[in-house]
């Protein structure tokens, strides 16, 4: 009888350690796990447009507002785009768009308050592997895109408004991960470039900083052009450094 007992609480102690309390879901939550699932094992593929609300409402045996909500959740995780009008609808993303992820994790990662050691720990990781990846595909196409993308950043620089025009810096480094073929490490890069432009859009530089990024920046454009990964990587490296240093300058001039 004793043995029965403890052989009933050892197992009652190892399922406390196994299971957990099951959590209640709302109805919205369940059907965006449906559709979801539905996405991914490609019930419906890139561009295909869900069925209506009305008609998932039917589907879901669910209300019109349930529904709403887990198309909602569904966008803001990436997963579709909503489009207003006649023609308009819920539509799976196409292959390759990763904002919706982006602009999801970018939030996640800016709520956490990560520190710029944190950024800068991740930038060295990742992008000069990047790059130096790039240089083993890169085209004379992409060198002259790259090329007009910093001189646009030089040349488009006001005096009288000196914030940081990051839409185009960003751009540069989204090239060179697109060149790797590699769609995890676009949306590994678009994150780093997401929260570091958040942390540069309103700080004021003068012409000679701007000079010295799109120096560095056409410094890794000349050795893309002679493809040697090895000199990509340390310029790559070299040029995260630097503007880490710029960055820890000003943090330090604001305190």
């Amino acid at each position: 009888m004793g043995d029965d007992i403890q052989d009933t609480d050892m197992n009652r102690i190892q399922g406390e350690q196994i299971f957990s309390v099951v959590q209640p879901q709302r109805v919205s939550q369940i059907i965006e796990k449906q559709l979801r699932e539905a996405i991914i094992r490609h019930h419906y593929r890139a561009g295909d447009k869900l069925p209506s609300e009305r008609e998932l409402a039917e589907i879901f045996g669910a209300s019109r507002s349930s529904i709403r909500e887990a198309i909602r959740s569904l966008e803001k995780s990436g997963f579709v785009i909503i489009k207003k009008g006649v023609q308009g609808g819920a539509f799976v993303l196409q292959k390759g768009d990763t904002k919706g992820i982006t602009n999801h994790l970018r939030d996640v990662l800016r709520l956490r308050e990560v520190s710029l050691e944190e950024v800068l720990r991740a930038r060295l990781i990742i992008e000069p592997e990047v790059a130096a990846e790039a240089a083993r595909n890169v085209s004379d196409e992409d060198i002259r895109l790259l090329e007009e993308i910093t001189a646009d950043q030089l040349q488009s620089f006001d005096p009288k408004n000196p914030v940081m025009q990051y839409d185009r810096n960003p751009r540069f480094h989204r090239i060179l991960a697109e060149l790797t073929g590699n769609q995890v490490l676009m949306i590994i890069q678009d994150i780093l470039m997401e929260i570091h432009a958040h942390r540069m859009n309103k700080i004021k530089l003068d012409k000679k900083v701007i000079k010295k990024i799109t120096s560095q920046h056409q410094g890794i454009i000349d050795a893309l052009k002679k493809k040697d990964s090895k000199l990509v990587y340390d310029r790559v490296k070299a040029h995260v450094l630097s503007v880490h240093k710029m960055h820890a300058q000003l943090d330090d001039q604001k305190k």
